[in-house]
């Protein structure tokens, strides 16, 4: 069947400083009498003190193994009994993981992002990755919408600083790829025009942060509404209009071609964005764009992804990126090739002006 579904995600979001030592009255409220926690060891230490009194102690714990595989996926939903809801705490694979499991096991879902690195918390997909390389290698789409996401700017403000860049990386990245897609004359209708503002909201968000570590209340709560629950309603409400383009190509084929990636998820989807520009010949936005990066910090130059121009895994990223069966490119540059992908990425190996 072929359809494109608004799907609406989550049922309630909250954002709210110190929400989460409310969680048991919320608990209470929504009738849930049996929580099963997943979380790992390093986000239990970082939350206890934003939590109610003793609440590790006092739940059923389930421990996350460090990545969203379907074998990870598996062991937990085993592991499930009769609780009546799942409370997830952590980053973006432990999110998408306990998506997978409340689908599978028909259980409702609170989702509480302990870092400011994606929108994972949000939508009704999941990103599987392999067992050992750690690839991605699919996506599963859930019919249900999580239940509730809680979001405390206390717990927030204090996530390494890493995540914070991945997150506008990653926000930032809807309008410069997903315009392709709705600012064409085939996208019309009253839908597609709120996608069309979330991604403007996106940009206009990110780009006005000037300096990381001066942000005020105000600002920082605004910003993280923008990186979950705007960036998120990209994908419900623009559905298959709502695909990434070259800069999350490049994200992927450089997983695949590099062993163990330095930076975070977003801050590589990042660089793509600039990979992406370089591509299109957008040279004024290619320049907006790098003076933004090196004012907050994220990386404008190969040497930073640990990557060398004119290399062999330069080549490999080229070509996988405009391998036939990547639709996030064919569907937008159906005769990309790689020779003008692999110009592209090593216009981005040394210095700012040889970029622009």
């Amino acid at each position: 069947m072929k359809w494109n579904p608004v799907r609406l995600s989550p049922a309630e979001y909250v954002n709210e400083a110190g929400i989460l030592r409310q969680l048991r009255q919320i608990l209470s409220a929504k009738g849930y009498q049996k929580p099963l926690v997943l979380t790992d060891q390093r986000v239990i230490q970082a939350t206890r003190k934003y939590l109610p009194a003793g609440f590790y102690e006092q739940e059923r714990v389930l421990l996350f193994a460090g990545s969203c595989t379907d074998a990870e996926a598996q062991r937990i939903t085993q592991s499930v009994k009769d609780e009546d809801v799942i409370i997830a705490l952590g980053g973006g694979q432990l999110l998408d993981t306990a998506k997978i499991v409340a689908a599978q096991t028909k259980t409702a879902l609170i989702n509480i992002p302990t870092v400011p690195s994606n929108c994972a918390a949000i939508t009704t997909k999941s990103m599987i990755y392999t067992e050992k390389a750690h690839e991605l290698c699919g996506r599963k789409r859930h019919a249900e919408p999580v239940n509730l996401v809680l979001v405390d700017p206390l717990l927030l403000r204090h996530a390494p600083k890493q995540y914070l860049l991945s997150g506008i990386g990653d926000t930032l990245a809807k309008w410069y790829e997903i315009r392709r897609r709705l600012n064409v004359p085939a996208a019309q209708g009253a839908i597609l025009e709120i996608a069309r503002k979330a991604i403007e909201i996106t940009r206009e968000r990110t780009l006005a942060i000037s300096d990381l570590d001066k942000l005020d209340e105000q600002t920082f709560s605004a910003l993280l509404d923008t990186i979950f629950l705007v960036a998120a309603s990209v994908d419900g409400f623009a559905a298959a209009r709502g695909r990434s383009v070259a800069a999350h190509s490049f994200h992927n084929s450089y997983l695949k071609a590099v062993a163990h990636p330095v930076k975070t998820h977003g801050e590589i989807v990042a660089f793509g964005v600039l990979v992406q520009l370089a591509i299109e010949a957008e040279y004024t936005e290619l320049a907006e764009l790098l003076e933004f990066y090196q004012r907050i910090g994220l990386p404008t130059q190969l040497a930073e992804l640990k990557l060398q121009p004119k290399t062999a895994v330069i080549h490999a990223i080229a070509t996988e990126m405009v391998a036939p069966t990547n639709l996030r490119i064919q569907t937008v540059y159906p005769n990309l090739s790689e020779a003008k992908v692999f110009a592209a990425i090593n216009s981005l190996g040394g210095a700012r002006e040889n970029a622009i």
